[in-house]
């Protein structure tokens, strides 16, 4: 199961992740692109919660959803006794069913792309659309198919120590043309106090994507694209209203929802 082990070692993995930038920054799309006031956030693949609690401390109604029991058990120990307006709960996006519709669907930091056949990505529209209210915004990123072609395989080492617990990282990355997947085969090891204690390995597949796929599936679902931004991690607002380039890594697409849906299993 992916993000087992990977979920218990996610926080120190990216201790530095700019989680504060990322809410400011998609708190300015919600403020561009919402016509009304944005009060209830659904938060899709929320990991640990990383963006769920900051965003309950900012006032917003937070739901947090992932399909790790691992990290969902980390971002419900965060809350404990913190009286956030913020929970938590284990779904697959592909089958979400909360009963409930929020302002916004938030689905970030690639897990959109865990979706990668044609039918899972339009069921999983489709549901997303399902809990949000009309003109509602879905706000996610993807990775473009552009970077990977000049990279048919890449390999990135990334080392993090904190407290005496050191990790090393290597994700050794190739694409499959025929499907669009990028795998992800992560090599870990964990040693504290100079003792190596674990090891392990995931392997990830996640689909990536061009802008008019993406714009097209939208719309096959019920959403009217709003436009699409550059994503640079290393910025303080990482979520930009920059138009893309062939040299984004990233990109974030804000759509709206029609509300044209029929009931809330489709």
């Amino acid at each position: 199961m992916i993000y087992d082990k990977y979920g218990e070692y996610y926080d120190l993995i990216y201790r530095v992740k700019n989680y504060d930038g990322e809410c400011e920054s998609l708190i300015s799309y919600f403020k561009k692109f919402s016509k009304d006031e944005i009060k209830s956030i659904l938060d899709v693949g929320c990991g640990t919660g990383g963006h769920s609690i900051r965003f309950a401390e900012r006032g917003y109604n937070v739901v947090g959803v992932d399909l790790s029991e691992v990290m969902i058990n980390q971002a419900k120990r965060k809350v404990e006794g913190r009286n956030l307006p913020v929970k938590f709960f284990v779904q697959d996006m592909r089958k979400l069913s909360l009963k409930k519709k929020f302002d916004a669907v938030l689905c970030l930091f690639g897990t959109f792309g865990y979706c990668t056949r044609d039918e899972e990505i339009l069921k999983t529209l489709k549901r997303l659309g399902n809990h949000l209210e009309k003109d509602g915004l879905f706000i996610f990123d993807f990775f473009p198919l552009h970077t990977y072609v000049r990279r048919e395989s890449h390999r990135s080492i990334h080392e993090v120590e904190k407290n005496k617990t050191y990790i090393l990282r290597i994700i050794d990355t190739s694409l499959n043309l025929k499907t669009n997947i990028v795998e992800f085969k992560i090599k870990c090891k964990v040693i504290k106090n100079g003792k190596l204690v674990d090891r392990f390995e995931e392997e990830h597949k996640i689909r990536i994507f061009t802008p008019p796929e993406i714009a097209h599936l939208l719309k096959e679902t019920g959403f009217k694209p709003l436009g699409f931004f550059k994503v640079n991690w290393q910025a303080e607002r990482p979520y930009s209203l920059d138009s893309i380039t062939l040299q984004t890594t990233n990109v974030a697409c804000v759509a709206k929802n029609l509300g044209n849906r029929i009931n809330m299993q489709s």
